[in-house]
């Protein structure tokens, strides 16, 4: 079987610019992940936190993951249960 193929013949890749729903849809994917790296990062950072007794580190881990703290200390249930249940792997 052998095909042939005429030199007027030009494939042409369409490239569609990315639609408004699109552009939304790998946004909120983004953030979706973006949250969830930054749930699952703090409890290895409290570890490495309590293992280095870093003065500089600490006050940054304790700015960056302020609404992670508030959201624990909070009575928001699930929330505040996972979040303690989840660090408390990592204390030592």
């Amino acid at each position: 079987m052998s095909m042939s193929f005429d030199s007027d013949t030009k494939t042409s890749i369409k490239s569609d610019k990315p639609t408004r729903s699109q552009k939304a849809a790998v946004s909120a994917l983004c953030f979706g992940a973006f949250l969830f790296l930054y749930f699952l990062m703090s409890g290895p950072l409290i570890w490495i936190e309590g293992k280095m007794k870093f003065q500089p580190f600490t006050k940054s881990l304790h700015t960056i993951y302020a609404p992670l703290v508030l959201i624990a200390k909070s009575d928001m249930k699930p929330a505040s249960s996972i979040i303690k249940s989840y660090v408390q792997l990592f204390k030592n």
